[in-house]
């Protein structure tokens, strides 16, 4: 292994040395021009019509100082193109000469330059030469030129922006495509203090990159050169520039601010097209979490070499902001939980001295029945409606959470009108699916708890126990059905908020608005509503048949 090794290494530098013209070194002065340059694949040749490049590099190996008058003589039919601000460019007959005057200071010094040229679409194919001069010294550089197989070189285009990346350029399933998750750094110093890093440089901390980008482009006649890429963060609705995505500075000695001090309110990035037909240009994403907030965004990528127009391309954004409404949300409800237990407890022996046996038992039966009729199947299949019917699932899967339930809970209330027995008929079905499907999660306890003290508050406070023991079978008005069925469908609109914003919290679930929008108004609202109206006719009848 090691002797192949050896060979492999003594084969690249002869490769190096031979398939690199090196001028002549005299007085310590060498310089070497490949003619064409390639940035990926090696081709031994041009093709009219296309672009290609030209490395020419210059060392002064002497202790004295030289100054050394450099020419190029190009081929006929090459041109130089873009800004060429380093070279003084004369045009002859039929060809170009490129000239410039430069001190190499003594001990070591080293000077290169890439020059982006063109080959012209009439030149015949056949073998060409560029005559090179830096002072004393003279190389010539042959160059092959082959005919172009198409008769338009096709452009290169962007065909998409793909985020978010790792440094390896692969893709997270677990995140969501075109989704920026912004990471909160309001807790670093304090992170860093406790983990032992010390109070570290809050720059540094910055610098990080939240992501990485991939803009994908075709190249089908595979064009190689360099370009700058450059992603804004536009408004969706005015297209204009947004600030918070910006490219740090190389070093610390920069403007002002160092590192930070960015005076380039985008991405930006040095890249090289080398030449396959399709390429992923990687990008890592800075961005400012303080100067951004959480919605709908577009991404502008804008590829320019300085020679042909540029290319841009745009694509929507959602840009996800860890923030402190999830945690107020959750902190609320779990201090409403937490006062509604301690007064649950404290009342407790007076709610079940006030319920008689056969009560208990019929509360039992709804509890076990509820978990039969909405736990079980929508446990079971829950999985099952949200691959056929993705995030609209929630308008099958809420006929079980919204109709069906809240038909057994007002029925419920209609045959035993007192304070306590939907909260007792929540914690049975509670309990059975915790053991029957292990469903044991912090936010699994607070849906359940806050969801029995809101429908407690709400059927209590609108006065529907009292107006329904003073009952005897007779018809419930209309008015008091709209009045159950709009206390039951706030109270779930709420405990439905809640569990996602726990979602969010505990675990990272980051749910669209319009999904939270669609969710709390079917499955909280509409379907809780339609389910206390039905319960009111099934209670009515239950109570008509078996009385309490």
């Amino acid at each position: 292994m090691t002797i192949k090794k050896a060979l492999a290494g003594l084969v690249t530098v002869l490769y190096v040395l031979f398939a690199i013209p090196i001028g002549q070194a005299k007085d310590g002065l060498t310089f070497s021009c490949q003619l064409p340059y390639y940035l990926g694949k090696v081709k031994d040749s041009v093709t009219s019509g296309t672009q290609t490049a030209a490395l020419f590099n210059i060392e002064n190996r002497d202790s004295a100082d030289k100054e050394v008058v450099i020419t190029i003589s190009l081929p006929p039919g090459f041109s130089p193109v873009g800004t060429q601000e380093n070279w003084e460019i004369k045009k002859r007959t039929d060809y170009y000469v490129l000239t410039r005057k430069m001190l190499l200071p003594g001990g070591y010094s080293h000077w290169y330059d890439l020059l982006p040229l063109q080959v012209a679409s009439e030149l015949p194919p056949g073998s060409y030469t560029a005559s090179i001069t830096a002072g004393a010294l003279t190389q010539q550089v042959p160059v092959a030129v082959t005919a172009s197989q198409t008769a338009d070189v096709l452009p290169i285009t962007v065909v998409g922006i793909i985020l978010p990346l790792d440094k390896d350029g692969n893709t997270d399933d677990r995140r969501g495509q075109n989704v920026l998750l912004l990471r909160d750094r309001q807790w670093d110093y304090y992170k860093n203090l406790l983990i032992g890093k010390g109070a570290s440089n809050q720059e540094v901390e910055a610098i990080h990159p939240v992501t990485h980008l991939g803009v994908d482009i075709d190249n089908p006649s595979g064009v190689q050169k360099l370009a700058v890429v450059t992603v804004r963060l536009l408004d969706a609705g005015s297209h204009q520039p947004v600030a918070g995505l910006f490219t740090p500075g190389a070093t610390n000695e920069d403007t002002n601010g160092g590192a930070l001090d960015r005076q380039k309110d985008y991405l930006e990035s040095f890249v090289a097209l080398n030449g396959d037909t399709k390429q992923r240009l990687l990008m890592p994403v800075y961005a400012d979490e303080r100067a951004l907030a959480g919605g709908d965004y577009m991404l502008q990528a804008e590829i320019s070499d300085g020679i042909t127009p540029n290319i841009v391309y745009e694509s929507p954004l959602t840009i996800v902001k860890k923030d402190s409404k999830a945690l107020v949300v959750v902190s609320i409800a779990a201090l409403a939980v937490m006062a509604g237990l301690i007064v649950a407890f404290s009342r407790l022996r007076r709610v079940l001295a006030a319920l008689k046996t056969r009560w208990l038992v019929t509360i039992a039966l709804f509890g076990a029945s509820a978990f039969a009729v909405v736990n079980v199947p929508s446990t079971l299949l829950n999985d099952f409606f949200h691959i056929i019917l993705g995030p609209f699932a929630v308008i099958v899967t809420g006929l079980f959470n919204g109709v069906f339930l809240y038909m057994m809970v007002v029925a419920l209330v209609i045959l035993i009108p007192r304070p306590g027995v939907v909260a007792l008929m929540t914690v049975i079905r509670m309990l059975l699916a915790m053991l029957a499907f292990g469903q044991i999660s912090p936010i699994g306890v607070l849906s359940y708890c806050l969801q029995a003290l809101l429908l407690e508050l709400f059927i209590y406070g609108s006065g529907m126990y009292g107006w329904l023991q003073k009952q005897e079978g007779e018809r419930i008005p209309a008015g008091k059905i709209v009045l159950l069925a709009v206390c039951c469908g706030v109270a779930d609109t709420i405990s439905t908020y809640v569990l996602l914003q726990g979602m969010a919290f505990l675990y990272r679930m980051y749910y669209a608005s319009w999904y939270i929008a669609m969710v709390l108004a079917i499955n909280g609202f509409v379907y809780t509503a339609i389910g206390a109206a039905c319960g009111t006719a099934l209670g009515t009848r239950l109570a008509r048949i078996g009385g309490d």
